[in-house]
């Protein structure tokens, strides 16, 4: 009995592991499992942390992978359209109705304060009517309206703007922090070399990096006010977890671009091995599709290699873009 249940512990965490090394990695298991006589169970629960190693750290090529966008055009037009759609689901949506509006004459209260029975000045009355509520005729025996000259607004227009501003401040620095704390900032070594293409095209590659990052923090907020309609205690939440996630996505989506046409690298290939880092090379290498050059991943984090690097070909390699 307790053979089957390891079985099929490891046959669920099978299903995390990606599709073209799944059959490998349970018979890997399958086989260490005959060797183990002790503790058993828990050794077959490990096996999910090293299914989830795999899905993280394996890259998988283009035919696996379900969400791709490939062309800059395409991610920019779909990220376009996520917050079009953002904006719209949280316009559309319908608010917290529970506060009063000001037009709403039922809400107010008409208040009147009258003095009675005391010598010296006449009684006074002061009635506070609401808009909606001078078409009708009111009895003079009832209110007698004050006549009193309103006081003119003391407050300035834009007077809350900094009060917005030190708002949006403190949100973008509360946003880098814990960005920082879950993904590196740094995109990388990119060296210029006598093949690197001019320097207006490579402020191109932060231009598009701008791009992306605006509209995946306006369709992040856009779709939290949305939420904030539905489930208002979950509002502040989605603020900031969106956003968040959404940056991190747009910086790990970068990392995978050529610098030169921006489209996504492919062919990832495993060099070395982990056991030789020290002297020789271990880690990934991706390659532009259009022949712009090679991205060399770390499988390791050493003192002399703890970032990615890109290396530009020569023209000879680049083929006409499609």
């Amino acid at each position: 009995m307790l053979r089957v249940l390891h079985l099929a512990i490891i046959q669920t965490a099978a299903l995390l592991v990606p599709a073209p090394d799944r059959a490998e990695w349970r018979a890997e298991w399958r086989a260490e499992l005959w060797y183990v006589n002790r503790r058993a169970t828990a050794f077959c629960l490990g096996s999910f942390s090293d299914a989830f190693w795999m899905r993280w750290n394996i890259p998988a090529t283009a035919e696996h992978r379900w969400f791709r966008l490939e062309s800059p055009i395409k991610c920019v037009m779909f990220l376009a359209g996520l917050a079009a759609l953002s904006i719209l689901l949280a316009f559309s949506l319908p608010g917290d109705n529970s506060a009063p509006s000001p037009g709403d004459g039922e809400s107010h209260s008409v208040r009147q304060v009258a003095t009675t029975g005391n010598p010296g000045p006449q009684p006074t009355a002061e009635v506070h009517l609401n808009a909606s509520l001078s078409n009708r005729k009111a009895s003079t025996s009832s209110a007698i309206v004050s006549t009193t000259p309103a006081e003119p607004s003391t407050e300035t227009p834009g007077a809350d703007r900094p009060a917005f501003l030190y708002a949006c401040f403190g949100l973008c620095s509360a946003l880098l922090v814990a960005l920082s704390r879950v993904t590196p900032l740094r995109l990388g070594e990119y060296p210029v070399s006598r093949y690197a293409p001019a320097a207006p095209l490579r402020l191109l590659r932060w231009v598009f990096l701008a791009v992306k990052m605006a509209l995946v923090v306006a369709a992040a907020l856009c779709a939290a006010l949305a939420v904030g309609s539905i489930a208002p205690p979950l509002a502040g939440c989605a603020m900031l977890a969106g956003p968040l996630f959404g940056l991190r996505w747009a910086l790990m989506d970068q990392r995978e671009r050529c610098p030169v046409c921006l489209r996504l690298l492919s062919n990832p290939t495993r060099i070395g091995d982990a056991s030789q880092c020290f002297l020789g090379w271990y880690g990934t290498e991706l390659v532009c599709s259009h022949g712009h050059g090679f991205l060399y991943v770390p499988g390791t984090s050493t003192s002399w290699y703890g970032t990615q690097r890109w290396h530009y070909l020569d023209p000879s390699w680049i083929t006409p873009l499609a």
